[in-house]
């Protein structure tokens, strides 16, 4: 069934409808949630809440705009107001890098190290970008979507957001070059040393 028939039918009772579109949406919003905060469990939170907004508020729903579109948009004002709250009370250690970390991180196979390294120096670099190329940026991506959709989202011209996700690649290409750089240089210190004479 398509979005717009299990919304109909949802707004004439049959509430057990919307649970296909929360079942249909909820690892790409989760997913959106957490590029634009950096946290699964506050990901999770603000998914569930933009459901229930949307769910709330399905009876104004523009039916000329796609129900996707609508909810990435809830959930993005979501993330906004999370990021302000969070700047505002700024916590410093991160629940998500301690739960992580299993044992001793030098007991793990450096290829692991690596990957969670890099991943989450691209976590920190996507959360430093400004809001709106990191918006562009998740959106085409990371989530995917066609300029035409993320235009839609953030209702700015499809050429804005082509400029934005360009700038915020750029910007993540001068941030992230140095921790590659630098990985490579220690990998082929380590494999010059492992090789002996």
């Amino acid at each position: 069934m398509d979005d717009t028939l299990l919304i109909r039918q949802c707004l004439a009772g049959q509430v057990e409808c919307y649970g296909q579109l929360v079942e249909r949406y909820s690892a790409r919003i989760i997913n959106l949630a957490y590029s634009m905060i950096g946290n699964r469990h506050d990901a999770e939170d603000v998914a569930q809440e933009a459901f229930v907004r949307a769910y709330k508020g399905l009876a104004k729903f523009q039916k000329k705009a796609k129900f996707s579109s609508w909810l990435y948009q809830i959930a993005l004002n979501l993330c906004k107001d999370y990021l302000k709250a969070k700047s505002r009370h700024a916590r410093t250690v991160d629940d998500e890098q301690l739960a992580a970390i299993d044992g001793n991180p030098q007991d793990q196979a450096p290829r692991v190290i690596l990957k969670e390294e890099l991943s989450q120096k691209m976590r920190e670099s996507i959360n430093k970008l400004p809001w709106l190329y990191r918006e562009a940026f998740v959106l085409r991506h990371l989530q995917g979507l066609d300029y035409g959709d993320v235009a839609s989202i953030t209702e700015v011209p499809a050429d804005t957001v082509r400029v934005r996700a360009y700038r915020a690649r750029e910007m993540l290409r001068l941030s992230l070059s140095p921790n590659v750089d630098t990985f490579w240089r220690e990998k082929a210190a380590k494999e010059k040393k492992g090789a002996g004479p």
